[in-house]
């Protein structure tokens, strides 16, 4: 679970949207595309990002898959979606 979708098991492209109003984690069915090529119409889902400035800047472009969140870092922008995992039955763990 990213936010309050289920994701199936599967392989998929990451793109964020950021805004003023806030950032969207995009979930994005098209995989091996080249660069921008991005087609909305294959959007599995848009989940809001927890978004902070950090006190120092991160050098490399980091995903990190915590516990409870996917964190994405870059200069001094943190990115963040709640994160869940399922089990082997495909229960969701608190």
């Amino acid at each position: 679970m990213l936010g309050t979708t289920r994701i199936p098991k599967g392989t998929y492209t990451l793109y964020t949207i950021p805004a003023a109003d806030g950032w969207q984690l995009v979930v994005n069915r098209q995989t091996g595309q080249w660069g921008t090529e991005y087609d909305q119409t294959q959007d599995l889902a848009r989940i809001p990002m927890r978004v902070r400035t950090l006190s120092a800047p991160v050098e490399q472009f980091t995903i990190e898959v915590q516990p409870a969140a996917l964190v994405m870092r870059w200069d001094t922008t943190e990115a963040s979606a709640p994160l869940r995992a399922a089990d082997g039955g495909g229960r969701v763990s608190k």
